[in-house]
């Protein structure tokens, strides 16, 4: 392991300790609570979901709980209590989503954007409140301020929430996005079903063709509108996630003497930044849900494991997820033609000969 990887790591194992230990002195502070047995959802007519996190891939792991709410009460009303700050327009369109509050993350003014928000939130009564994963404590503090007369969440010795209901965590399943699904169905006693947990976001007949715009436009030059040939990647991401130029031009000049009617295209977090290989074109969209339905255009995408592979995930397309610094089994792409690479044991070419064979395996869908 390099150091980088353990700098990385032990500074997000420090920030893990930190947060499990806040959560066990103020589960000490409130002690244990009286919970009833299993929720009956009767009755229930407005749910709120807290899930107070910046980042877009969490957010995103939300879409599969949403979904099978409406499934379970399609006349419901769904708030949700979030952080990141494209949330209204990637998740406004999800069906039974009434309102979404954003609650401030690493911005300016934190205190009176908070209030803000929770003020705006106590304004309405829920039926329920859904704290949906194991450890968070910005999220129990919303639980634990807000108007509702049932609250869910995991029990746990660090869980500190007014809970009403709960249930332990699985020890089995530990995708991100499995937890909320799971956590519901043991608490109705409904069997928990793993196919249920698939990323997601509607997309309308006008978006995909906008995207679909997009890419032709951005593959115009090479005198061609045939966006089935299009392989687009994300090359950036955060800290030890993040993959030199060197590794990209090795796995390009690999998967192109393999595939050599592919066409790669690079989305560009900054209109303004240099292409990460020489040669390869590529375009910037600023909205993560145009994104995903320009992504949705292509044939195949290939990411590091950050936000736009997430997008990806959501879409039919088959998705190439390059994992360093984290858990595939957390955080990993979901659908059956995704694949997740360890890139701290797989070189660029032996990645890029693997994703030649998500390629061909595509070709089913375009012949078919």
């Amino acid at each position: 392991m390099s150091f980088r990887l353990r700098i990385s790591r032990g500074l997000a194992d420090l920030r893990h300790r930190f947060r499990r230990g806040m959560g066990r002195v103020l589960g000490g502070l409130f002690g244990p609570r009286r919970l009833a047995g299993p929720l009956d959802l009767t009755g229930v007519r407005t749910i709120l979901v807290c899930r107070i996190n910046g980042r877009m891939g969490n957010t995103l792991f939300l879409t599969p709980l949403i979904r099978h709410l409406h499934g379970l009460l399609p006349d419901a009303a769904i708030d949700l209590a979030l952080a990141y700050k494209h949330s209204p327009q990637l998740l406004g369109d999800m069906p039974g989503v009434r309102e979404i509050f954003i609650f401030p993350h690493k911005t300016d003014h934190m205190a009176r954007r908070f209030i803000g928000a929770l003020r705006r939130l106590r304004a309405r009564r829920y039926d329920l409140a859904i704290d949906p994963v194991p450890e968070s404590n910005s999220g129990r503090v919303v639980m634990t301020l807000c108007r509702a007369d049932r609250r869910l969440g995991f029990v746990t010795d660090r869980q500190w929430a007014p809970l009403t209901h709960a249930v332990p965590p699985p020890r089995e399943i530990t995708h991100q996005a499995a937890h909320p699904i799971y956590l519901l169905d043991k608490a109705i006693g409904r069997s928990y079903d793993a196919a249920q947990v698939r990323l997601s976001l509607p997309l309308r007949a006008e978006e995909l063709s906008t995207g679909r715009a997009l890419i032709e436009r951005s593959i115009a030059s090479l005198g061609t509108s045939d966006t089935r040939r299009v392989i687009g990647f994300f090359a950036h991401a955060a800290g030890y996630k993040m993959l030199g130029r060197e590794w990209w031009a090795q796995f390009w000049q690999t998967f192109m003497q393999l595939e050599p009617d592919a066409i790669a295209l690079e989305c560009q977090p900054g209109a303004d930044l240099p292409a990460t290989v020489d040669g390869i074109g590529g375009f910037h969209e600023p909205s993560p849900r145009a994104l995903a339905a320009a992504i949705a255009c292509m044939r195949v995408f290939v990411s590091t494991d950050t936000g736009p592979m997430h997008l990806a995930s959501c879409t039919d397309v088959p998705t190439v997820a390059l994992f360093r610094a984290s858990d595939p089994l957390q955080y990993g792409p979901l659908k059956p033609s995704d694949v997740s690479i360890d890139v701290g044991h797989t070189g660029p070419a032996d990645a890029a000969r693997i994703c030649q064979r998500v390629w061909q395996a595509s070709r089913v869908g375009i012949d078919g």
